[in-house]
């Protein structure tokens, strides 16, 4: 059998730079529920000035940055769970692909105050994270790239089809470049979209779940 030499310092397999970052931080009441809200954030790391464009991202300071968003308006972290996940193809212009995932379980809180002080840590954790790749200016997002975003962003989420899910309402904000969309799925449940909740930047969305028996309580409540 023929065998070939490797050049130990070209491996032939590697992840490569990070080209692209994919955050995803939920909140669930019970370990057992599914996360009642999600955040989501893309952000595209700038090539560094090195050959192999190693170091441009330091992925542990991505952990560090993350920890408002697992104390959310507590002394003590909570009980979570972290995931990491890394990816990389060898044709075309796909990028090294960085996904973190945070799910954090909260137990039970006032809904309105644990819903602003997860706002208020996401907020925290997703502007340092932009700041380790360097922010840019943003320009105004239209209607449709935000209602792709906002619909993709709850189909990733959730699980769901996204083609299957009908708008119910929209309100654009735009003095803070902020699109807000409500989205139903077929059996009823509602999702709450909020493209560029983050200082109006369009890879920030935040995005709540109703389940239909929620729903239908909130409208036949008095």
């Amino acid at each position: 059998m023929d065998t070939h030499p490797v050049d130990a310092s070209h491996p032939l397999l590697t992840f490569g730079p990070v080209e692209l970052v994919r955050v995803q931080v939920g909140y669930r009441a019970d370990p057992e529920d599914a996360a009642q809200e999600q955040f989501l954030l893309d952000l595209t790391v700038p090539k560094s000035g090195s050959a192999d464009g190693q170091g441009a991202f330091d992925e542990h300071r991505a952990l560090r940055a993350l920890e408002p968003a697992l104390l959310a308006g507590t002394d003590a972290p909570r009980h979570h769970s972290l995931h990491q996940h890394r990816s990389h193809t060898s044709w075309g212009a796909s990028p090294g692909v960085l996904e973190l995932g945070l799910l954090v379980t909260t137990g039970t809180e006032p809904r309105a105050a644990g819903s602003q002080a997860r706002l208020d840590g996401v907020t925290r954790a997703f502007r340092d994270l932009m700041e380790l790749t360097g922010r840019s200016e943003q320009m105004p997002t239209t209607r449709d790239a935000a209602f792709v975003r906002a619909r993709r962003a709850a189909a990733t989420a959730y699980a769901v089809d996204s083609e299957r899910l009908s708008l119910g309402a929209e309100e654009h904000h735009a003095a803070e470049n902020v699109w807000a969309f409500t989205f139903r799925a077929p059996a009823g449940d509602a999702f709450e979209v909020r493209v560029g909740f983050v200082d109006g930047y369009a890879g920030s969305v935040w995005v709540r779940h109703e389940r239909q028996h929620e729903v239908s309580d909130s409208i036949g409540s008095e």
